[in-house]
């Protein structure tokens, strides 16, 4: 893997503050699973596993994936997902994301890259990342990911038509 300075400094960050904390129940308030030896789980529909003591995961997964989880199992507190959907700018204290600028780069790529296309493309992706498609929504495709049991990633995407260009959304769970 390429030297990230950045990343290796935030990934430093999230250890230390994981020394030393109970990783049972820091895996309970996540809705992982901790086995006595490791956390495990599944993200975007793949099982996981990280080590006890390194917290290394297994598979070997992007590493801000990785950095994410470590950072929500730090400030995971065993609430439950809501029905209310908010922009990751709007995550509260222990988010991952912060500020508006993330919100309108995520749309902006989310509607120039998925938005161009073909729809049954995009559902095929979307059910390989283990996706729930809600019936109840104005979008063209509304998928709900689960990043971990109790973080879900709503996706609205508007295709491109006559009419409009592509459009889309990539909102958090205000219960995280």
């Amino acid at each position: 893997m390429p030297e990230n300075r950045q990343y290796d400094e935030m990934l430093a960050a999230s250890l230390r503050r994981l020394e030393g904390i109970d990783l049972a129940l820091a895996a309970e308030n996540a809705g992982l699973v901790w086995d006595g030896d490791g956390v495990e789980g599944v993200s975007f529909g793949q099982r996981f596993r990280l080590d006890g003591k390194t917290l290394r995961p297994t598979p070997q997964i992007n590493m801000w994936r990785h950095l994410a989880m470590l950072q929500y199992l730090y400030a995971a507190d065993g609430k439950l997902p809501t029905n209310r959907w908010i922009g990751m700018g709007d995550l509260g204290e222990g988010g991952l994301v912060r500020g508006a600028s993330f919100d309108a780069e995520i749309d902006r790529l989310i509607a120039t890259r998925l938005g161009k296309c073909p729809p049954e493309a995009v559902r095929r992706a979307c059910v390989a990342l283990g996706a729930d498609f809600p019936g109840d929504s104005s979008a063209d495709l509304c998928a709900v990911f689960r990043f971990l049991p109790r973080f879900p990633l709503l996706l609205n995407l508007w295709f491109a038509d006559d009419e409009f260009p592509a459009s889309g959304k990539l909102l958090a769970n205000a219960g995280v």
